[in-house]
């Protein structure tokens, strides 16, 4: 899939703008050996987003270590050895944006959810962290919270009306395109549902 979007950048007229990286985000030495490749290709890193997920939902009492596991690995720790990564090029650099996506489950709870929000509260955490500790070196830090997006996320069917990934990508355009002074440091993205589909309030 990089590298057809490499193939399809090139045709667009924007050959080498794209430079397919495969990595396991949970391995500390593949994220570092992305991370300097790509300061190799371009000399310096503006803008890191923390997008790889997973998600296994069913009671607590049900849900396997594994699933438990795999959700803390992906959703907690790779955002973690990501801004490990970049950020001392950010520091050196004193400009940056760490863009990490959560979702809505980081700020609310559901029967179901224990293990996937758990690991998105703790995002949300460590993005807050990191705010704190960068604001001196003028480097921002962000976290987006989508409501349901039309990926099949979880194995569930998406619902028709659910956000689509290229409003989180614009979502994410417009954090990183805020006026200098400013960060936008928490954004939740909604799906405007159709009346029919609506809780009778």
């Amino acid at each position: 899939a990089l590298e057809e979007l490499a193939a399809e950048a090139a045709a667009a007229g924007w050959p080498g703008q794209v430079l397919p990286l495969p990595a396991d985000v949970t391995d500390a030495a593949q994220v570092e050996a992305a991370v300097a490749r790509v300061l190799e290709t371009w000399g310096g890193l503006d803008i890191a987003v923390n997008n790889a997920g997973v998600g296994h939902f069913a009671p607590v009492a049900e849900l396997s270590e594994a699933a438990w596991d795999e959700m803390m690995a992906v959703n907690l720790k790779g955002p973690f050895l990501v801004a490990r990564a970049v950020v001392p090029v950010f520091q050196r650099q004193r400009r940056g944006h760490l863009v990490n996506i959560s979702s809505v489950a980081g700020l609310t709870t559901f029967p179901g959810g224990g293990g996937y929000c758990a690991s998105k509260w703790g995002l949300m955490a460590l993005t807050d962290v990191l705010m704190q500790e960068l604001k001196p070196y003028t480097v921002k830090v962000s976290v987006i919270c989508p409501g349901s997006v039309q990926t099949g996320f979880g194995g569930t069917p998406p619902r028709s009306y659910s956000l689509r990934p290229e409003d989180v990508a614009r979502a994410v355009l417009e954090v990183v395109a805020a006026p200098e002074g400013v960060i936008l440091n928490q954004i939740v993205l909604r799906p405007v549902v159709p009346p029919e589909f609506q809780k009778p309030s």
